[in-house]
């Protein structure tokens, strides 16, 4: 891969770290330095490797002549330490390998007294770097072949290139090791960004540089499958894993053999089937006996949860025993091979049934219990868990994320350890994210303590989110600091979830705290801005990650045209960018896609502000042609009004993220999906013009009634009540029911974005016999009163629809049945008004209850669980005017 140089002279010895910046022509490694005064120059670098350095040892030393001649030093020769070099006071001696392997090294630690390098002292995979005595020779030693591995790394962060001269720090002495065994994570292109971000595909080089990269920040083991990067992987000394699910086939099979998965998909065995359990081990055995060993293989539960017959029933117990025999045959052709599982979906009774079975005697074959996405017994979280712990709630602890991991580790044989598989790599609808799922209630009935719900509480932007899918490029630093700090102190290590190259900073943040965990958030931060655009631009960058994570967080009373943040943040980062010299910005694809973001999101902001203020001046109005009586001529006005343009400001920062994002993908395959996903109608304007359509040909009482929903849309009138269900929305009298997500408001295509915000989110229930309820007290006893809901249903794919079979509802008031069999309309909500009778309301208590249809969510055990955990909802209402007459 072709690299060139980007260097800026530094011009006093007291301004911002100094930095060496790595530019490629596909991806650049900007890497950091201490502050600290620079007084050493070189042109020309020998890097002096053992004369027994092994393969990976002389790949690590090319990597590193690599590196520098990337970077621009020109003279850069890589000799073994038996070979005769010439005295040059101008030349920098690089003495790179593992001391017993390297005379030179070694001798060096004897004369200088230098303690040896040990397990505990700087530890496993630790280094130590150091400038001797003599300016011109560093010692970069490393413990062992992946400690020369980080060695490097760290050299790289401590020198400053710049004009083709390299840089040290007067002084330059670091000894260290990571401070977790596992350290990795995924590294691939995400479908979404070939698909919907429609970027080009990444070069094999490409994809080995980012492995690379994630190595010299500290990372050991990577997860891959046979084939050419497992190679490679391993020709750095790096770990392997491989992935194998236990439960699931490898085409189709016999309808016998197939498990009832959680929602339904097939594709999956019943392991209680034992020709479908015979079936996976020779799957099993023909994968794994022919090829080379992985390090660790993980044996996952998979977003299915495993199966939900009787016979599976825990399936925990099916699982684990033939996991056992999985890992025996494994352990027959690679014995030295790590085995663990993961629990992810399973439910209270699998856990135990596998404590159970590991307590029965030392199972020496299984190393770990993997905790990944859908494994924790104590947060409501999508691929949701249908049983929780709740006996842990008791005591809140460090919080919720910390509950179940303490949990483990407690019921785990001190043999087993506790690995982390974190999902780190959605920005929505995920593990660790914004969860854009408020906890419904478990089979058990059992909701989440007050105490934990800021977890469910901090959800995306409603406008943002309709624009970006949730693989989009994003970082969120303060949350994924609090999640790192919650967890890891449990387990041994983690092997991080990836899907794409779009979580960049979460993904880097992880191995540099899993190396060093007690640094400072804002160290990190600072360290990852130094790293990867230069010390001129890092601080700005440094703010501009903290907005970013601030503007992408729905803010209650802070619509997104007003968050100042945003135009703040494309502010810094287009500042940032000008302070960069220009050869480093023009191939930096990754200041292009912090750019892009606050481009995009700028847009996205005016587009907002635009839509607000129609309806707004809509509004405004009507409102004014009702007091006059004029109703008829503003009405065909203001339906003339909904064609909107962009402004020239839209234009512009359309045209900007167009360049921007041809940019960065032709550096690195790498662009914004949103520039290819900004028409929307963020706030139902749909509904806005079907409303004065409908009022046009409406008679004139209705007409009135249907403006006056458009100039005041909340209001109930004098002794009415307005209830907007929904998440974290004002309605005070439900008395039963949760707010129904989903992924809604934000799953496209499940709602028409030509419904207002508010009926766009609302309550549900699911199979519980009461349906959404709601509760008035201090009613005039003497009045007549009218109920107005919002009732609109969602849309499922294809894979789900067909076990959806709830289409209407019935309505109780108190126990008189008022409305029977409703349709709700699909997709586009609609209004639906019945009278209240008098005798429901003489006591001066109301309580309106939906009813689920007669045949939603009755029938078998499976199926009912199955509709459940696919999104199936008995009764839903959106929003409820209890509305006075007389």
């Amino acid at each position: 891969m072709k690299f060139s140089t980007i260097i800026c002279k530094l011009r006093n010895l007291n301004c911002k770290p100094v930095v060496l910046i790595l530019s490629a022509f596909l991806g650049i490694i900007i890497l950091a330095i201490p502050q600290q005064s620079l007084g050493f120059e070189y042109k020309s670098i020998l890097i002096l490797h053992a004369q027994q350095a092994g393969k990976v040892e002389m790949n690590i030393s090319n990597l590193l002549a690599e590196r520098l001649s990337e970077a621009g030093i020109t003279d850069v020769q890589l000799i073994t330490e038996s070979t005769n070099s010439k005295e040059n006071t101008n030349k920098l001696v690089v003495l790179l390998g593992m001391p017993k392997n390297h005379i030179a090294i070694s001798s060096w630690f004897k004369q200088q007294h230098v303690p040896p390098l040990t397990e505990l002292e700087p530890g496993s995979e630790g280094f130590l770097l150091k400038k001797t005595d003599n300016q011109n020779v560093v010692v970069a030693a490393g413990i062992d072949e992946r400690g020369c591995l980080y060695a490097v790394g760290e050299f790289l962060r401590q020198i400053t290139i710049r004009n083709g001269t390299l840089q040290l720090p007067e002084q330059l002495e670091i000894r260290t090791a990571p401070a977790f065994e596992i350290r990795g994570t995924q590294v691939q292109q995400s479908g979404v960004s070939k698909t919907l971000a429609k970027v080009r595909n990444w070069t094999d080089k490409e994809l080995q540089r980012v492995i690379l990269d994630y190595a010299l920040a500290g990372a050991n083991i990577f997860s891959t499958g046979y084939g050419p990067m497992f190679d490679f992987i391993k020709s750095f000394g790096l770990m392997t894993q491989g992935e194998f699910g236990p439960n699931t086939a490898a085409g189709d099979i016999p309808e016998a053999w197939e498990a009832k998965e959680s929602i339904g998909r097939p594709g999956y065995v019943c392991l209680s089937v034992p020709a479908g359990n015979e079936y996976m081990l020779n799957l099993c055995e023909n994968y794994f006996r022919d090829q080379p060993a992985f390090d660790l293989i993980k044996f996952q539960g998979g977003d299915g949860g495993g199966c939900e017959c009787d016979k599976c029933k825990p399936y925990g117990q099916i699982f684990i025993t033939t996991v056992e025999k999985m890992a025996a045959i494994i352990h027959k052709y690679h014995p030295e091979t790590r085995v663990y599982f993961t629990n992810q979906k399973f439910q209270n009774d699998d856990d135990n049934a596998i404590f159970s079975y590991l307590k029965e005697k030392p199972r020496d074959w299984l190393w770990a219990w993997g905790y990944g996405p859908g494994s924790d017994a104590t947060s409501w979280q999508p691929g949701h868990r249908q049983t929780h712990r709740m006996d842990l709630f008791r005591y809140p602890g460090y919080g919720p994320y910390s509950l179940y991991p303490k949990e483990i580790l407690h019921q785990l044989p001190p043999q087993q350890k506790l690995l982390y598989y974190n999902e780190i790599t959605h920005w929505k609808y995920a593990q660790h994210a914004f969860v854009q799922m408020y906890p419904r209630a478990d089979k058990d009935g059992n909701l989440p303590p007050h105490w934990s719900h800021d977890i469910y509480e901090r959800r995306p932007d409603q406008f943002l989110t309709m624009v970006y899918n949730r693989l989009s490029f994003y970082a969120c630093p303060r949350n994924y600091y609090r999640v790192f700090n919650d967890l890891m102190p449990y387990g041994v290590g983690d092997i991080t979830h990836s899907s794409g190259h779009h979580d960049h900073f979460n993904q880097w943040m992880w191995q540099r705290l899993l190396w060093s965990p007690r640094t400072s958030l804002e160290a990190v931060v600072n360290d990852y801005c130094n790293t990867w655009f230069g010390y001129e631009a890092a601080p700005l960058m440094a703010k501009a990650l903290f907005l970013l994570e601030e503007n992408i967080e729905e803010k209650p009373g802070t619509a997104l045209p007003e968050k100042t943040g945003i135009k703040r943040y494309y502010d810094l980062v287009k500042q940032a960018g000008s302070l960069m010299p220009e050869v480093i910005k023009s191939r930096d694809w990754l200041w292009r896609m912090y750019m892009q973001k606050g481009v995009l999101d700028r847009y996205v902001q005016l587009s907002v502000a635009q839509q607000m203020q129609l309806q707004s001046r809509i509004e405004k109005y009507i409102s004014a042609a009702i007091k006059t009586d004029d109703t008829k001529k503003a009405i065909s006005e203001a339906l003339t009004w909904f064609d909107l343009n962009e402004s020239h400001e839209m234009i512009g920062l359309r045209d900007e993220a167009k360049v921007l994002g041809d940019e960065s993908n032709k550096i690195f395959g790498e662009r914004n999906d949103g520039y290819f996903n900004l028409n929307h109608d963020f706030i139902g304007l749909g509904w806005l013009r079907r409303q004065l359509e409908r009022a046009k040909v409406a008679g004139k009482k209705d007409m009135v009634e249907m403006l006056s929903m458009i100039a005041d849309y909340e209001n109930p009138g004098e002794g009415g009540f307005y209830d907007n269900l929904g998440t974290s929305n004002i309605a005070p009298h439900v008395d039963f029911g949760y707010p129904y997500d989903h992924g809604q408001p934000y799953v496209s295509q499940m709602l028409s974005e030509g419904n207002r915000p508010s009926q766009r989110s609302m309550h549900f229930t699911q199979n519980e016999d009461q349906g959404v309820t709601l509760h008035y007290s201090n009613l005039d006893t003497k009045a007549l009163y009218k109920i107005r809901f919002t009732f609109v249903r969602p849309w499922y794919q294809e894979r789900y629809a067909t076990r959806m079979n709830q289409k209407s509802q019935n309505i109780y008031a108190d126990d008189q049945l008022i409305a029977k069999e409703v349709p709700l309309p699909l997709q586009m909500s609609d209004f639906f008004t019945y009278d209240i009778p008098a005798k429901t309301t003489a006591d001066g208590e109301l309580t309106i209850r939906l009813e689920r249809a007669a045949d939603v969510a009755h029938g078998d055990r499976v199926s009912v669980e199955q509709w459940r955990n696919s999104g199936g909802w008995g009764t839903l209402a959106s929003e409820v005017w209890l509305i006075k007459t007389h």
